[in-house]
């Protein structure tokens, strides 16, 4: 027997017992399942190279799924307070994460990079004490380096700068200019996941992406939305104008932030060897104190009532909250829901719950991106269009000539989340993802305004319309739908 024929039969029986596994002991979503038997069965080697790489959930290296016990003890806020409408909604958040209700806030919305990163530039050069910032995608582009100069001189200045980077997002960050930046005072930490039984040299961290994307600035002022970190987010790359949806808060909520930022910090540094160099493992025994901690969560001066909620998620939640909270708010709606996100992959969960709204008469919207940044998953999100159109949803397509990546869900203009998750699987099962909840009509409504003003600038898409596609535009979509979950 050759070589080639025994380490092919080596990798069937491999294939073999990962099938047995996934199938009968893990026991995946079916649609996963026959995903990884299809690639198992039509390319046995990359199959077994790919699934060790990104098909498998490596525990080891998860944030936290709720809130810590420290956390809550010093946001000190109580659900009971609400009153409103939705406290269903509100108290499934609270079990899922242990998000306590925070009522006193003040929000102001970005449409786009413009807007936002004009506002936290200001902000940053304002800080006094602490800066906190966790973001997916961070470039030393332009905008990089503005908001990382800016960071240094304050590091320089003080001002105790912390920063955690995605190492697949920040891989094209420039290592001489980090360096510079860490031995200037700012904390960076990298969330990654190592393949540490076998070689740090394999990553297993591309399938399992910190997607968060928040800035908390002397425990009053917070920023979470979509907007990432590069140029791209000011219209300067090939998709032209990117529409995008932030939002800048003042208030309780930024304590609920903090909790958060801590948590994800002292676990990111734990499973990071590298953070050693830092200090941090000492550094987090000392912020443990409590009286330490109090610093970090100011009482808000802010009066207005704005009640709002954290709902966020990770490859070893037990479930997902964020994918809960989007059945429950459409579950819930009775006139309305409008729908933006640039990828739509829905769960069996949210696509039935969206069944059940339309059937009931519910007036259902969605804005996608007619440009796409992957297109594998535009793909896949077509086939999914067809079953909505069917029932009577109505899908827009953004100008072709930008691209929009809000994450948006309003229900009947009285509240909505808008965060980092998108409306697709990797959002719900893979992604550590983080939204805002917020159970206020005023706000509602202004989103909601946002939406209308996107449909201006989007096409309607007509079931005729997709219906009149080629046979290998619709083979090429059902292909990649069957493996929309793997990955």
């Amino acid at each position: 027997m050759s070589l080639y024929n025994a380490v092919y039969i080596i990798v069937i029986l491999l294939n073999f017992i990962i099938s047995v596994y996934i199938i009968f002991v893990n026991r995946e979503k079916p649609e996963k399942s026959i995903g990884w038997l299809l690639i198992f069965m039509l390319v046995p080697i990359v199959g077994l190279v790919l699934y060790f790489l990104v098909g498998r959930n490596w525990r080891s290296t998860n944030l936290k799924n709720r809130l810590s016990h420290e956390m809550l003890t010093l946001i000190n806020a109580s659900l009971d307070d609400y009153e409103g409408p939705y406290q269903d909604i509100a108290k499934l958040v609270t079990n899922g994460n242990s998000s306590p209700m925070f009522m006193k806030n003040e929000i102001k919305l970005y449409r786009d990079g413009f807007e936002k990163f004009n506002d936290l530039l200001e902000d940053l050069k304002s800080a006094r004490h602490h800066i906190h910032m966790e973001y997916y995608i961070v470039k030393s582009d332009d905008i990089g380096r503005k908001i990382f100069d800016i960071l240094k001189a304050k590091a320089l200045e003080g001002v105790e700068v912390r920063f955690i980077m995605d190492k697949v997002g920040g891989r094209k960050f420039d290592r001489d200019y980090l360096r510079d930046l860490i031995e200037s005072g700012v904390e960076i930490v990298t969330y990654s996941a190592h393949f540490a039984n076998f070689t740090r040299l394999i990553d297993t961290s591309i399938n399992y992406r910190n997607h968060r994307k928040l800035v908390i600035i002397d425990g009053e002022i917070g920023y979470i939305g979509g907007n990432n970190i590069g140029d791209e987010y000011l219209g300067k790359s090939k998709f032209g104008y990117w529409r995008d949806t932030h939002m800048r808060i003042r208030g309780d909520f930024v304590l609920g932030l903090q909790g958060l930022f801590y948590d994800d910090f002292f676990s990111v540094i734990n499973i990071n060897e590298n953070s050693r160099v830092f200090e941090l493992h000492r550094r987090k025994e000392v912020h443990k104190q409590i009286q330490d901690f109090e610093k970090y969560f100011p009482k808000t001066s802010v009066s207005t009532y704005t009640p709002m909620q954290l709902a966020y998620c990770g490859p070893a939640s037990p479930f997902s909250t964020i994918e809960q909270l989007f059945i429950k708010m459409i579950t819930s709606a009775r006139e309305k829901i409008f729908i933006s996100s640039p990828y739509f992959i829905p769960s069996s969960g949210t696509l039935e719950a969206l069944r059940i709204a339309i059937l009931s008469g519910v007036d259902v919207r969605i804005i996608m991106p007619e440009q796409y940044d992957h297109p594998p998953v535009q793909h896949a999100s077509m086939t999914y269009i067809k079953e909505i159109l069917q029932l009577g949803a109505k899908f827009y397509l953004y100008d072709k000539n930008s691209f929009i990546h809000t994450k948006a869900i309003v229900v009947d203009g009285r509240m909505f989340t808008m965060g980092t998750a998108n409306f697709d699987v990797r959002s719900f099962y893979y992604n550590y993802e983080v939204n805002s909840v917020v159970y206020d009509e005023l706000e509602a409504s202004k989103v909601e305004g946002m939406f209308f003003d996107d449909i201006a600038r989007s096409r309607l898409i007509t079931l005729d319309e997709f219906n009149g596609r080629g046979l290998i535009t619709n083979l090429k979509e059902s292909f990649f739908r069957v493996f929309s979950l793997l990955f």
